[in-house]
């Protein structure tokens, strides 16, 4: 039996007739850019998430830059970590920002606040704490660290809709926070879609500007914008997927709870949850000295894997080769991850039978 890394088509399945519903009601509605459905939509994310504001972009990726810029962070320094998705430092840099990568901690995978405050300097305007694979960062200690320092401090939660840290959910801590609804996200799209999040009305109506040209009132522009614009679709069909968010988040779980269960004892390190922390699951990596005969293993057996991510932001072409200034910390843990992290499949539609098959597939491969 083929086991595909993600299926969308049966995580959308339980919700087919209601995103025909919503397709519709824009449809007959005859409104496709900044209306009611996006109104509606940003009201009820921020209230899900917790926050005063959210203004609806266009991808995760314009989430982050405009939220850089809202912060006034252009021309600074901003601390990242090392090991995470490509669009985290491309934001940065097209925010006008110089990236400086920092090292992860060697559990979470997420930054190390540590690292982070060995790089922050004159320069520095901000550091993005990346929820990496849905575990949260530590919220505490980078709050505290850049309230200290006097820099933002950034929540990147595209990969951690609805985690938790001591109580508190993601997205709520920073200055500012992006998402993403690109269509795999734990609350996706039907194509490219983010948010930021936060509670200054004075951020608020800066991201208000910067999204659609600068335009203070039509036709008037009053700061250089973009178009980073939700429409009103996948506003719609966000709404709908966002009522089922509890039910997603605990089918994800109780797959990993499978996984934890069904690796146990193998040479193969699965995902540690830090004390007091809500893990979403975005991502189910495990960690093996022998990934790439692993990955392939699997393969044989029809089970789709991921690598989330092989090349640390250090390492990138675009930064070795001198195309983009950067700094960076020392990143052997980054460096190590990225060769033995391999992501099994886990999605909302998956059966436990199948979770089960993957186990039985990685036993296989060790005894082999």
């Amino acid at each position: 039996m083929s086991i595909p890394f993600n299926n969308l088509k049966a995580q959308l399945a339980p919700q087919e007739d209601d995103l025909r519903a919503a397709f519709e009601r824009v449809l007959k509605r005859g409104w496709y850019l900044m209306g009611p459905e996006v109104k509606a939509f940003e009201q009820e994310f921020a209230a899900w998430v917790g926050t005063n504001h959210c203004v609806s972009l266009n991808s995760g990726t314009d989430a982050l830059v405009l939220a850089l810029k809202a912060l006034d962070c252009e021309g600074g320094e901003v601390v990242l970590p090392a090991h995470t998705a490509l669009p985290c430092y491309h934001a940065v840099l097209a925010a006008g920002c110089i990236p400086v990568f920092a090292e992860v901690n060697e559990q979470s995978y997420c930054i190390s606040p540590q690292s982070a405050a060995r790089l922050i300097t004159d320069q520095t305007r901000a550091v993005i704490g990346v929820h990496l694979y849905g575990h949260p960062c530590d919220l505490d200690a980078l709050e505290d660290l850049c309230h200290k320092r006097g820099v933002a401090f950034i929540e990147d939660c595209a990969q951690a809709h609805g985690a938790a840290s001591g109580g508190r959910t993601v997205g709520t801590v920073g200055d500012l926070s992006a998402y993403s609804f690109y269509p795999t996200k734990n609350l996706g799209a039907l194509g490219d879609a983010g948010a930021v999040c936060g509670s200054s009305a004075e951020a608020d109506q800066a991201l208000r500007l910067l999204r659609q040209y600068g335009e203070s009132q039509r036709y008037e522009c009053t700061v250089p914008g973009v178009n980073s614009r939700m429409d009103e679709l996948q506003a719609a069909f966000l709404r709908e997927r966002l009522k089922h968010m509890d039910r997603l988040t605990a089918e994800r779980r109780m797959l990993a709870d499978i996984y934890d269960e069904g690796l146990s004892g193998l040479p193969v390190i699965t995902p540690a949850v830090a004390e007091g922390c809500e893990h979403v699951y975005h991502l189910y990596v495990i960690r093996s000295q022998r990934r790439d005969e692993l990955a392939a293993f699997l393969a044989g057996r029809g089970i789709g894997t991921g690598l989330h991510y092989p090349i640390p932001g250090h390492k990138q072409a675009l930064f070795t080769s001198g195309n983009a200034p950067y700094r960076a910390d020392e990143l052997a843990q980054s460096e190590q991850l990225a060769a033995e992290i391999l992501s099994l499949p886990l999605f909302p539609g998956l059966a436990p039978e199948q979770a089960d098959e993957v186990c039985s597939a990685i036993h296989d491969f060790h005894q082999s």
